[in-house]
């Protein structure tokens, strides 16, 4: 007992340490452990995730050399000498022998064709599919304009055939003729069983890989065959394909998901929990050991001396955080240590200067970014957040300024049309992936309903701490539009009558009957019209144009095409117009509203045309032939001297 009472001080400095000590090691355990597992769960993933991808570039690199093998085919010159020659039997027999010979060259295909844009197959390694059409014409007119936008081979997906009930993908590539234009298509199915073996074959026994398509939700490749081609129903698998979660563990399994985006399909790979973080159970015994070696000294003198050494590291870097915020309201953080002859003295005074240079430069930038007269944004490259933008922009979109601090990108929006959203949308996909400059013209509408035309430019800006952004300017073009507009609407009208002159009204009436447009072309002259000039004057024959002219939109809408073509003659194209009744009607309003002009300047003499008319059937196609059509007839109706028409159909 007395033993015990003489060390009684000793004693409680012994429990005292001993609790430091576990609590220390136990600490330090904790710590070590959370933040090394998190580093090894992480390897272990990026490792499940490499093996993910590897597997999916295979899968890439197989249908490219199927891309490739078609490509080939539709090349060759047996391919374009047939298409020249289709009636040849010669180049028929050439191109069928050599179809069969370049289909050898590949073990897995099931067959190789070529085919017109209907799908109708000019030749076919399968003699039952040559001479027919295997779609619809619709799905035949989607499948030319796949294969024309793609430009090359291309792989449509991964399908059931319907044959040989197999899984193929599908691949097609353009025939061009000489004038390098797309004119056919060429196209092949490939059996998935050499790739299934690929995957197959570097795929050890633990770990199961799957090919998932997005799109039906059917396995494509499975580790387990019985599954390929089923519909999956791993709710987990599903739910991490919609929200396009890279990898995630369950109870039992650890899974990768790598997502072929262009082809909505992704790759999975699983394995079990014990196998990925097998190691993580050792490192955690191997810890717990070192722990329980390190004395209470080592650790407390490691952790007061680490506590006083970085205590000056962590000031400084909290004030370098508050600059690279922009931030330099706290520049007194480092005050304490700018007296020290240390290294940290060195930095602490550094730091200072650095504060002063920065915010200067701050200053000096925002007053230079509000002096432009053009409209500045920048945001990053995901379109969510804004990172800079001056109250010249904010005028431009009528936006008021003392919103600037809490606007949103979805503010911005607001102020765009859904067209217009769509295509700053495409030109932020441009610039971010263009080294240049991307120029195009933008209209925003303001809250009191004004439109403004803006030119913009667009760059995408890689910055040196790895941040990617985007800037916009913007200048208001709204005056120069207009008087673009103005400038056009002068060019196209006659200006005597204010209805289309000769050059626009033709060029309108043209491209109505290129579309396809129907109705009722009509021509006609006043009658005694240099009697009017020579004893009235030219001022009244100006003025019996100009009522005609009335005349003409009075009785004709406001969609159809007035035209006239200089001196006395003028034109009407009248769309949607399909009857002989009808068009006799709206021709007799028209005599009946010239009839009822009454001019002082021409002593009350009346007006009255000749007027020559066609009803434009699916034959008539050509202006000029119209032209000469309706002038015949006018001229027919102009030996009756009065108001008179002649319509044909």
């Amino acid at each position: 007992m007395l033993f015990l009472k003489s060390r009684k001080i000793s004693l409680k400095i012994a429990a005292v340490t001993g609790i430091v000590e576990i609590f220390a090691m136990t600490l330090l355990f904790l710590i070590i452990n959370q933040n090394l597992t998190k580093v090894l769960e992480k390897k272990a993933m990026d490792d499940m995730n490499v093996i993910a991808a590897d597997r999916a570039q295979l899968v890439e690199t197989y249908i490219l050399s199927c891309c490739d093998f078609i490509s080939g085919y539709s090349k060759v010159p047996e391919v374009r000498n047939f298409y020249n020659n289709r009636n040849d039997k010669a180049a028929l027999k050439s191109l069928h022998d050599f179809t069969a010979s370049y289909a050898s060259l590949h073990e897995h295909i099931e067959g190789l064709y070529l085919a017109a844009w209907d799908t109708y197959v000019f030749e076919h390694t399968n003699p039952d599919s040559v001479n027919k059409a295997f779609r619809s014409k619709e799905a035949a007119r989607q499948l030319e304009e796949r294969i024309k936008s793609e430009g090359k081979a291309f792989c449509s997906g991964v399908v059931l055939a319907p044959v040989s009930k197999k899984m193929v993908i599908p691949v097609y590539a353009p025939v061009y003729d000489d004038k390098n234009e797309a004119v056919a298509f060429a196209g092949a199915a490939f059996y998935t069983e050499e790739l299934a073996g690929l995957l197959s074959s570097i795929s050890s026994r633990e770990i199961d890989y799957a090919l998932l398509n997005l799109k039906t939700g059917q396995y494509i490749f499975n580790s387990d065959p019985s599954l390929v081609g089923s519909v999956c129903t791993n709710k987990d698998l599903l739910k991490a394909a919609e929200k396009k979660i890279p990898a995630y563990k369950t109870r039992d399994s650890v899974v990768s998901c790598h997502f072929m985006t262009d082809k909505n399909w992704i790759f999975v790979i699983q394995d079990s929990t014990k196998n990925v973080f097998g190691i993580i159970f050792w490192v955690r015994y191997i810890i717990g050991v070192i722990c329980l070696l390190i004395t209470v000294i080592m650790v407390l003198t490691c952790v007061f001396n680490v506590e006083y050494q970085m205590k000056p590291v962590r000031v400084i870097n909290k004030q370098i955080e508050y600059f690279k915020a922009r931030d330099y309201s706290h520049s007194d953080l480092v005050r304490q240590y700018l007296n020290r002859e240390d290294e940290f003295g060195a930095i602490a005074n550094a730091v200072k200067e650095l504060h002063g240079v920065l915010q200067n430069q701050h200053q000096l930038f925002f007053e230079v970014l509000e002096a432009q007269t053009v409209g500045t944004l920048v945001t990053d490259f995901s379109d969510n957040n804004i990172i800079m933008v001056n109250n010249m922009a904010l005028k431009l979109w009528g936006i008021d300024p003392a919103k600037r601090s809490s606007l949103q990108m979805e503010d911005i929006k607001k102020h765009f049309d859904e067209n217009e959203t769509r295509k700053i949308a495409e030109i932020r996909e441009i610039a971010k992936k263009s080294k240049d400059e991307v120029v195009y013209e933008t209209t925003t509408i303001h809250d009191d309903g004004q439109k403004v035309h803006l030119l913009s430019h667009a760059k995408g800006v890689n910055l040196s701490n790895g941040d990617k952004v985007i800037i916009f300017s913007f200048i208001n073009i709204s005056a120069q539009k207009k008087l673009e507009e103005n400038l056009l609407e002068l060019s196209e009208t006659d200006s005597l009558t204010s209805i289309c002159n000769r050059r626009s009204g033709e060029s309108k009436v043209k491209k109505e009957i290129l579309k396809g447009k129907k109705g009722l072309f009509a021509l006609f002259d006043v009658n005694k019209f240099k009697f009017f000039n020579d004893n009235f004057g030219h001022a009244a024959g100006d003025k019996v144009l100009i009522e005609i002219a009335k005349c003409m939109k009075q009785t004709f809408r406001s969609s159809d095409i007035l035209i006239r073509f200089g001196g006395d003659e003028f034109s009407v194209f009248a769309t949607d117009i399909d009857s002989q009744k009808n068009a006799e009607m709206v021709l007799k309003r028209f005599l009946t509203n010239i009839a009822k002009i009454n001019m002082a300047e021409i002593n009350g003499n009346k007006i009255s045309i000749s007027l020559g008319a066609i009803l434009l059937s699916e034959s008539d196609d050509n202006f000029e032939e119209l032209y000469k059509k309706a002038d015949s007839l006018m001229y027919d109706c102009k030996k009756r001297g009065e108001n008179a028409f002649k319509i044909i159909s």
